[in-house]
């Protein structure tokens, strides 16, 4: 349970960093939790650049 919650705050981080939307917050975020490389097409994950988890 403590992952969900260290989930939810990345989440919450991204969407007010990088002003994503929600769904594409929490890819973001399962990519940064997992240490997963993120490849999209998705022009809307080209405003965060590159996510390091930081």
């Amino acid at each position: 349970m403590a992952s969900d919650a260290v989930l939810i705050k990345k989440i919450i981080e991204i969407r007010q960093q990088y002003r994503l939307k929600l769904p594409d917050a929490i890819i973001a975020a399962i990519a940064i939790q997992n240490s997963a490389s993120l490849v999209t097409a998705d022009l809307e994950f080209a405003k965060g650049n590159n996510f390091n988890g930081n």
